[in-house]
């Protein structure tokens, strides 16, 4: 799965999370932050929490449109964080990664995110 910011042509490699089971593991047990896309498959507000996560991360979400609508940096052990606008996507990233996207930038998935 590939997401390519159109503002500055960056492209991140990601780990696709579509099934109930994938999104609850994110990156829970992991030993390092890695890219994780989640499709929740409809445009509204999605609460994560950070439980046995190994590190900060940022949270990034995109609407069915392709728009940044909400970017957050989330830490170990928070109870609950959630966009604060409608979106259909949540990219986890690590920080260095994170830096590429803005509020408002337009993205573009993969098509084989569509189809899964």
């Amino acid at each position: 799965m590939i997401v390519e910011n159109k503002r500055n042509g960056k492209k991140v490699t990601c780990e696709k999370a579509c099934t109930p089971l994938s999104q609850i593991r994110g990156l829970m047990f992991r030993r390092e932050v890695i890219p994780i896309l989640f499709d929740f498959f409809r445009d509204d507000i999605h609460p994560i929490h950070s439980f046995f996560v190994p590190s900060a991360f940022y949270a990034i979400y995109i609407s069915s449109s392709g728009e940044v609508v909400d970017k957050f940096r989330v830490v170990p052990s928070e109870l609950h964080r959630q966009n604060s606008g409608p979106a259909r996507y949540l990219l986890e990233i690590d920080e260095k990664r994170a830096a590429w996207f803005k509020k408002g930038d337009r993205v573009v998935l993969d098509a084989r995110m569509e189809n899964t």
